[in-house]
């Protein structure tokens, strides 16, 4: 059943319910997000908080809205008066303040037993770290560095007072360092022979912009180069944390100023006999008792004093909580410190504070407004996916449903894609730089849900035209094909093969080269965008070479395939251009004349063990009745001599002709295939000792002694019984059959390993009775005899026959010949019996 087309006015109210149905889901999880969170203004930066539902339903001031506000308070006014303390002498900025670099440096850990100092003026490290710090590497001699370097370090240690220090960190922020330290100088000890020496040395030195407050550089203070680079690293990470410490400084003055803000504070200090106060309320010598009643008056507090072990407060903040806090600042905060802080909350400053309670009031339940957006989304989603099915389909006069493209899907498709990329790209822009420099409280605005929702609209309708375009393009099958690219690559395509299938060497190689390397020069003249374009290029350059080692692989693999034996295969001549088609034709020609070739090959085969079969079986039936014959003559009482003669010559010759046949027989399904084996474990050992014992009788009758050599009782290998029989027996006849008589036979049977697998090796060996001028593997060939003179009564096959049936039976079979010794060896897989 054909799907029918849409109505043009349907379609026109569908599109304008999608758009309306994404703007006002737009709208509402825009509402959502800023009903239920708060965004507030930090001193570093802004920040939200979500809200849960219910939770505005006490007191603003009693909420967790506002205390979370107050713990960050709690936390700001600890860091800037941690940091205060390294900007300000009585409560102004002092830029000519004495900053004792390593002290500064190892502030957040324990000082060590002795370090190497120096004392700078505030305002010339952050200055220094502001220009940037200047380091030179410089050779110096032995004497050079004697010149730079002073002889002494100047050692700072903690001294006996040290001890009764309670605490960690010891830093000027918190200790009186001028009671708990001293100085000391120690010789850069480079004495020899009762001189001053030094080595020669490379070194990184720094520039000194600016010299100490004793008027020194930095080598003055250091003996060695060990302490200088110390030194150097202690000046320059103290300079670049004071300069970010002073950025933070002008932001956290300017933001808890008392006009700025509603929090109120006051920290009090004591560092040995002198004491420091940080405050932004009027300052007025009150008692604790008095300084808490004030606090308490502004509305919220926190009173938090750590050496009586004090803490007070009317929120929801812990002591746990304001402990942790000042501790991670414990370098500027020694144990006689006294904290009051606390919010006014008649709330004279339009702050965070003013932020939250504005927020907090505004507060709206989020579910029915989320349900309601998601509704919209969904509906959406199934008019949009309605549309895209039914998109372009258009019915005739005859109820014939097609594909019928507008105006704007005639357009290259490049074009397209160039025009929405560009949309894309340019309402992004505009977005990230709205959100950049908008301030963050416009985002909960009215006015900004309407131009949100006028922006999504936009984005709407820019977004379904370009993706119906698509899908009618998709529909009509010319995406791709009607695109410039695909017109200019089928061109190109066609002028390239055509050259390269009629062309010469050069012409399919260095022509193509030169004009690469013409093109690719070209466009790297060209800048950045040529070099794009270039990269292009040789991607599509590599994606043709990538085809061609494609195709020849393929031709590879068919070849692998021929001369693995299946000359049926063919190499698919479809899309093969140039010497690939050439080849892939000669590859198949080759393959169909091998297969040709076999298949004769193997019809002559069948056809001559056919007629070996036959001619067997024809001749074995009036064997059969001569030897019948021969047998029952035998049995009559003949007394002449002569005639009993003749007939034991026909007996012999009748039984010789019997086994040439048998013979013929099996050489003749060996060699053809037509073998079927009953694998057994058979135990090889036991099988020669059987046949040594068959024929101990022949071997005696040629005066052949055995030498048997066995390194087990049991080796088992897996074969066929009645075929392994048949190869043992075919050896020891050829050994009675041309050993020379009044030697030796030498049989062994061995294990050996080879690639973690076991092996059973069984070696005859004799001395042959006629000289052995032949090669091995001709041995081993059908009608071959080492006896060239054909004394003796063999047939030529049984070496053959015992070769092939121990390949069949997964054996290997080897002879080897020196002079006139005669050696065959027989190798199993040896199982584990």
């Amino acid at each position: 059943m054909k799907k029918k087309s849409l109505n043009r006015n349907a379609r026109k109210f569908l599109l304008l319910l999608q758009h309306v149905l994404i703007v006002a889901a737009a709208v509402s999880i825009l509402a959502v997000l800023t009903g239920s969170s708060i965004m507030l203004t930090g001193v570093e930066q802004n920040y939200s908080y979500s809200m849960d539902a219910g939770e505005n339903e006490g007191p603003y001031e009693d909420s967790l809205l506002f205390n979370h506000i107050f713990g960050r308070g709690v936390a700001d006014v600890a860091k800037m008066v941690a940091i205060r303390s390294q900007m300000e002498t009585d409560g102004h900025f002092d830029g000519s303040k004495a900053i004792d670099v390593a002290t500064f440096y190892y502030r957040y850990s324990n000082l060590p037993d002795r370090y190497v100092t120096a004392k700078y003026q505030l305002e010339d490290l952050i200055k220094w770290a502001q220009y940037g710090f200047e380091y030179e590497e410089r050779y110096f001699s032995g004497e050079q560095a004697d010149e730079f370097l002073n002889r002494f370090s100047i050692y700072t240690r903690l001294n006996d007072e040290s001890g009764n220090l309670q605490g960690g960190s010891i830093t000027p922020f918190n200790t009186q360092m001028d009671e708990v330290t001293e100085e000391y100088s120690v010789s850069a000890n480079e004495m020899v022979s009762g001189e001053f020496h030094r080595d020669d040395a490379t070194a990184m030195v720094l520039y000194n912009r600016y010299q100490t407050m004793d008027g020194k550089n930095i080598e003055e203070y250091t003996g060695t180069w060990d302490e200088y680079r110390n030194l150097c690293h202690y000046i320059q990470q103290t300079a670049e944390d004071l300069a970010r410490n002073y950025e933070s400084y002008m932001k956290f003055r300017e933001f808890y100023k008392g006009e700025n803000s509603n929090v109120r504070y006051y920290v009090a200090k004591k560092i040995g006999d002198r004491e420091e106060v940080y405050t932004n309320i009027p300052s007025r010598e009150l008692s604790d008792g008095e300084m808490t009643e004030q606090f308490k008056g502004y509305g919220k507090y926190v009173y938090y004093n750590p050496e009586k072990m004090i803490f007070d407060t009317n929120t929801l903040l812990e002591e746990d909580t304001v402990r942790h806090v000042f501790r991670s600042f414990e370098y500027a905060y020694p144990e006689a410190t006294k904290v009051w802080i606390g919010v006014d909350t008649s709330y004279p400053a339009a702050d965070v504070y003013v932020q939250g309670k504005e927020g907090y009031a505004g507060y709206m339940p989020s579910m029915q407004l989320l349900g309601f957006a998601v509704a919209c989304l969904g509906v959406y989603l199934l008019i949009f996916l309605y549309l895209t099915v039914m998109e372009g389909r258009f019915t005739d006069s005859e109820g014939n449903v097609e594909i019928r493209l507008k105006g704007i899907d005639h357009i290259p498709t490049e074009c397209m894609v160039f025009a929405a990329v560009l949309l894309v790209g340019g309402i992004i822009l505009v977005l990230t730089y709205t959100y950049d420099s908008m301030s963050h409280e416009y985002y909960y605005q009215w006015w900004f849900k309407a131009v949100a929702g006028i922006a999504v609209f936009i984005c709407e309708l820019l977004f379904t035209g370009f993706y119906f375009s698509l899908v009618r393009r998709l529909k009509a099958d010319n995406l791709w094909k009607e695109s410039l690219t695909y017109k200019l690559m089928v061109s190109g395509k066609d002028i390239v093969w055509k050259i390269y299938d009629n062309g010469n060497v050069i012409v399919k190689t260095w022509i193509p080269y030169l004009i690469f390397l013409m093109v690719n020069l070209g466009l790297v003249l060209l800048g950045k965008k040529g070099i794009a374009v270039a990269f292009c290029l040789d991607m599509a350059l590599g994606v043709l070479i990538y085809r061609n080692t494609r195709d020849r692989q393929r031709i590879v693999e068919g070849i692998e395939k021929i001369r693995e034996g299946d000359f049926k295969h063919k190499v698919d001549e479809e899309r093969l251009h140039g010497d690939n088609l050439v080849l892939a034709k000669a590859v198949n020609s080759i393959g169909e004349g091998i297969r040709v070739a076999v298949e004769t090959s193997m019809k002559d085969e069948r056809l001559k063990a056919d007629l070996i079969t036959n001619v067997s079986h024809d001749i074995k039936t009036p064997l059969t009745s001569i030897i019948n014959y021969v047998n029952l003559i035998k049995r009559e009482d003949i007394e002449n001599d002569k005639v009993k003669g003749y007939i034991e010559v026909l007996d012999t010759k009748s039984q010789r002709l019997k086994q040439l046949t048998d013979d013929l027989v099996e050489a003749s399904k060996i060699s053809s295939g037509n073998i079927a084996l009953q694998w057994e474990m058979i135990n090889l050992v036991e099988l020669v000792n059987q046949t040594i014992g068959e024929f101990s009788e022949k071997f005696e009758q040629k005066n052949l002694t055995p030498v048997i050599h066995f390194t087990e009782n049991q080796m088992y290998i897996q074969a066929d019984s009645r075929r392994i029989w048949r190869v043992v027996e075919n050896l020891f006849n050829n050994i009675v059959k041309y050993a020379m008589e009044g030697t030796r036979v030498y049989i062994d049977m061995m294990e050996s390993e080879d690639e973690d697998r076991k092996y059973v090796e069984l070696s005859l060996k004799n001395i042959s009775a006629q000289p052995l001028n032949i090669d091995a593997d001709e041995l081993t060939e059908r009608f071959i005899r080492g006896d060239v003179a054909r004394s003796t009564e063999g047939s030529g096959l049984g070496l053959s026959i015992a070769k092939n049936l121990t390949e069949a039976q997964n054996g290997k079979f080897r002879i080897i010949l020196d002079g006139d010794l005669f050696k065959v060896v027989l190798t199993f897989e040896l199982l584990e019996g």
